[in-house]
């Protein structure tokens, strides 16, 4: 064997060099992509429940009363929430419809809660 085959050459090192640099370049930005996903995903579950407990409070903590409100929960999360008197044929009182709907930064709904209450009717007193 020469002494010019002996060992690399330095244009084979750099070469070396740049396909690895390149190889971790990749894995960094795909570590970042699911780090960045899994943040996100752990920030919608704290939304929903917090927008959960919100819905399970409403007629017990806060008063059910028609219209419309806007908030943040605590995690920042702005949430939207509408009220609306409904048409019932039940002797047990008023129903209303209520719509939850926790937000996302750019304002589009993460999820839409809705259900029905009622309010007890008052009782005569005669």
């Amino acid at each position: 064997m020469s002494r010019r085959e002996a060992g690399f050459t330095l244009v084979e090192v750099v070469v070396a060099f740049a396909i690895a640099a390149m190889v971790l370049a990749a894995l960094y930005a795909l570590m970042a992509g699911a780090l960045r996903g899994e943040a996100g995903a752990a920030a919608r579950d704290q939304a929903l429940a917090a927008a959960r407990a919100h819905l399970e409070s409403i007629g017990i903590e806060q008063p059910l009363t028609a219209g419309e409100a806007a908030g943040v929960y605590a995690a920042g999360v702005p949430w939207r929430l509408a009220i609306e008197p409904v048409e019932a044929l039940s002797y047990r009182g008023q129903a209303f419809r209520i719509v939850l709907e926790p937000l996302s930064p750019t304002g589009k709904p993460l999820a839409r809660f809705e259900t029905f209450k009622t309010v007890p009717r008052a009782s005569r007193t005669e």
